[in-house]
This record gives C-alpha cells, structure tokens and sequence, in this order.
C-alpha cells in the first residue's frame, strides 16, 4: 500500500499519483501519521470520546473541505488523524460511529513488522563474550606496542 506524505492518505491501487496530485513512491511505514476519515461536527466529541476510551494517540483537525466562517462559526467537517499502528485498533473503535462498516482496505492494513530480536543460545552468548574479552585484549596490545613505538621514534629523534 502506498502512502502520500502530503495528504497523509493510504492508497491501495496502482495509480502512480494521489487525489492531491503528488506522486506516490513510498510504502506506508508504522510510524506514519495516516488519514482516517471525515466527520460531521455533531460526531467529533463522539468520535474524540471513543478515541481517548481506548488510549489511542490522535488528531482531529478542521477539514480542508470545510465551509467558510461565517459570523465566527465554522460548520462542515473534520478530519480524524492516527498513527498507522493503531489504525487498525481505531477503525474497530469507530465502527458504528465514523463507520457503518469496517471498510473494503481493512485486511490490507497490515504494516511491515520490524523483526524481533532472537535470544541467543548460552554456548552462542558465551563465545561472542569469550571472542569480546580476546578483541578488547588485541586492542590494548595494539594501543601499547603503538604507544611504545611512537616514544621509541621521538626519543632516537632527540638522541636520548
């Protein structure tokens, strides 16, 4: 799945530019900032309560496709802001709310997992220490020989 870093949405077929006209050429990563959807502004504090109901981190912004103030009110829409690791978590939260349904791209949500460590077994622990312990000795040497070699020149330098 692809991602515009303009206009933070995901894209999931093989166009080669987003709505907004930038060109697409990155996969959306789990650190990403991803445009959920919009919403009515009698369902923000709905949306916004169900959000911080199940610790999930976002942003609820005024829509760019909102209409003009008028005598110091805005009417028309948000825009609901995640993190793309609780994407997933925030369409299940909303669903109801800012969704009827869960939408066509949800099994397509998921994000490249960073590998997790292996544990090392004890013999494999053992000898990177043993092979650690004989390399920081090595340089100690190599410290001491060169340090040796450097006062042997400076003293046949000035003839002691």
């Amino acid at each position: 799945m692809k991602y515009c870093k303009k206009c933070k949405k995901l894209v999931f077929d093989d166009t080669e530019k987003c709505d907004c006209g930038k060109k697409l050429n990155e996969n959306a990563k789990s650190e990403d900032i991803i445009y959920l959807t919009d919403i009515k502004e009698y369902d923000k504090e709905i949306v916004e309560n169900a959000l911080e109901k199940k610790n999930i981190p976002y942003s609820v912004t005024l829509s760019k496709n909102r209409t003009q103030p008028f005598m110091g009110i805005v009417k028309g829409d948000y825009s609901v802001f995640v993190p793309a690791d609780f994407l997933k978590q925030t369409i299940d939260a909303l669903e109801g709310i800012a969704f009827e349904k869960k939408p066509d791209y949800y099994d397509k949500l998921d994000f490249p997992e960073e590998p997790e460590w292996e544990e090392m077994s004890p013999v494999k622990r053992k000898a990177v220490q043993v092979l650690s312990a004989l390399f920081f000795i090595f340089l100690i040497f190599l410290c001491v020989t060169g340090v040796d070699a450097i006062t042997a020149f400076i003293t046949k330098l000035f003839g002691g």
